[in-house]
């Protein structure tokens, strides 16, 4: 019980100190000059992963931004792999180090639901566990408006359910993510 409680103390305190950092603004030559903002053009998106609409693979995202650099989000995604179904739904909170909001790299934490069931000696089992996570985005805006969201990432997520309940349906405490969406900005 005292590990659950260190690692939400972790996060508590790794999300606070995002926060301050997304206030910070740079300086330098080529900076902007301290106490002036970066103008921003999209604070929101949306978006999907095309892959979605031909394979059992995909997601469908939102994010909007809610401080310089920072963004939250949410993620609902599919992944059939060999049978065995994934099905998330994901809070995100992710930081832009360049703190422009939906472009360039982002780092950030994921905490969900996931649904998982597979075969299990010719049964399907299933469970439904919150997760936690980790992520690690790039995110390109093309186009003439700079509209057009292109965006790609890997991450990997726990599971927060006892050995016992995962081992019953043959899943791991840890599992990688990889996500590629196409959005619009707004």
């Amino acid at each position: 019980m005292q590990m659950g409680r260190f690692r939400w103390l972790a996060m508590i305190v790794g999300v606070a100190s995002a926060t301050g950092v997304a206030g910070a603004q740079a300086t330098g030559q080529g900076a902007p000059r301290q106490g002036t903002l970066i103008p921003i053009p999209y604070r929101t998106f949306v978006a999907l992963d095309p892959s979605l609409v031909v394979f059992d693979f995909g997601s469908v995202e939102v994010e909007n931004a809610v401080a310089p650099g920072l963004t939250l989000g949410g993620v609902g995604s599919l992944a059939v792999v060999n049978g065995k179904r994934y099905t998330s739904g994901d809070f995100t909170l992710r930081y832009y180090p360049g703190e422009v909001v939906l472009q360039g790299l982002s780092f950030g934490l994921s905490a969900g639901v996931l649904r998982y069931s597979a075969l299990v000696s010719a049964e399907r089992k299933a469970i439904i566990a919150p997760t936690v996570g980790l992520l690690a985005d790039y995110n390109w805006m093309i186009g003439p408006s700079k509209r057009f969201v292109v965006g790609g990432g890997v991450g990997v997520k726990r599971v927060l359910a006892s050995a016992g309940a995962r081992r019953n349906v043959s899943l791991s405490s840890v599992y990688p993510t990889a996500r590629f969406v196409v959005g619009y900005a707004f």
